[in-house]
């Protein structure tokens, strides 16, 4: 993911959830665990919030994360919503990608394992290496990582951790453990009873949604019922900027059916599925998409892909019995039965060139120092983000 944005530094502050630590304007190196204390300056830390102690190891099942009932992906879309004027020329991109590179669900390659952390966890200070990370960030203190955590293995390196005792979601880019010592390209965090969408962009996406949006669940294609919209990406992400509800974009297709981020697609919600030859979790995927559709929210080397939580995040294969093996080269599974040619575009908000992408003191948040005056009021050309 390639990203080129003008940031306007209006306040430049920790995203960082309340009770996790600090984030460091430094170059210092991350920490190895356990973390007990810690003095930067200047810095921020926020009141803790403490709740009662929920213990474990890698789980045997996985508990869904999915944010607040406000969430965009957790609206159903009306039953006669109002269709983008350019839907039928928009859905050629969605039919070119999937006839050269298939429609599919990626599950363990590519996509974001999820791991729960809680008051025991051993913390640990990420650095940050991105070169434009100095512009925001360069280490994340007192981040919750247990033992067994380890980041998808392809070259994003995404991983999320989700502290049971905060409610805090951590998203890292090419994270990677090293020594001991956790550094990733990029991380930022949010609270899981929000709407899963970093306001200011900085995230570990292309669009400023959370790593766990949109994302699909063991237990949802076992119980054959997805009630959420499904996140997507693919090869001809727009550019110019994002629609609502994205807050960032890596798209970069000057094509004129070309899809900004933000976008969200819907399957004919006439269609009768049961005409559809669909594999049982074909139907369930399906269904969600006449329902909440699918939400567009970065770019692809090439196909149309939705996401499934990493197996690895869980003791065995919870996909076993609901999915076929994935593609030992590229880690996906087929969805050949859905018909592109029956999405539609949900009308479009205007795309926001240059968005404003900042850090932000999150509501509640307590800040124990004041800023450093050169972070404050500052706008700047930002270098190009590779986010791939």
């Amino acid at each position: 993911m390639n990203k080129k944005h003008l940031i306007v530094l209006t306040l430049i502050a920790s995203a960082i959830c309340a009770g996790i630590g600090i984030v460091q304007w430094s170059d210092s190196a991350a920490q190895a665990h356990p973390l007990q204390s810690a003095t930067p300056t200047p810095s921020l830390t926020f009141l803790p919030i403490i709740r009662a102690d929920q213990s474990g190891g890698k789980p045997t099942t996985l508990t869904p994360i999915y944010y607040s009932a406000e969430s965009p992906f957790n609206q159903k879309i009306p039953s006669n919503p109002q269709i983008d004027p350019n839907s039928a020329t928009m859905v050629q991109s969605l039919l070119r990608d999937a006839r050269n590179q298939g429609y599919y669900i990626v599950v363990d390659k590519w996509t974001v394992p999820i791991y729960y952390s809680d008051a025991n966890t051993p913390r640990y200070n990420v650095r940050l290496t991105a070169d434009w990370a100095r512009w925001f960030a360069t280490t994340m203190n007192g981040v919750p990582i247990p033992d067994w955590a380890a980041p998808d293995p392809q070259d994003d390196g995404s991983m999320t951790i989700v502290d049971l005792t905060t409610n805090c979601e951590y998203d890292f880019w090419q994270a990677k453990n090293q020594n001991g010592q956790w550094q990733a390209s990029w991380g930022n965090s949010l609270k899981i009873d929000g709407q899963g969408i970093f306001l200011k962009g900085l995230s570990a996406r292309g669009s400023g949604f959370a790593l766990l949006a949109g994302m699909i669940w063991p237990d949802e294609l076992r119980n054959g019922r997805i009630d959420h919209a499904l996140l997507f990406s693919y090869n001809y992400t727009k550019s110019g900027g994002p629609v609502s509800p994205a807050t960032e974009s890596d798209g970069e297709s000057l094509s004129a059916d070309a899809i900004p981020e933000g976008a969200r697609i819907q399957l004919d919600p006439t269609l009768n599925l049961d005409t559809l030859n669909l594999t049982p979790y074909e139907k369930t995927i399906a269904k969600a998409l006449q329902e909440y559709g699918m939400i567009l929210g970065d770019n692809s080397g090439g196909g149309i892909s939705l996401y499934a939580v990493h197996p690895m995040s869980a003791q065995g294969n919870l996909y076993e019995g609901i999915l076929p093996p994935p593609d030992p080269m590229d880690g996906f599974v087929l969805l050949p039965n859905i018909p592109v040619d029956k999405f539609r575009v949900l009308l479009l908000g205007s795309q926001i060139p240059d968005p404003e992408i900042a850090l932000s003191v999150m509501p509640g948040d307590f800040l124990a120092w004041p800023l450093p005056t050169h972070l404050n009021n500052r706008a700047t050309e930002h270098p190009a983000q590779s986010r791939v």
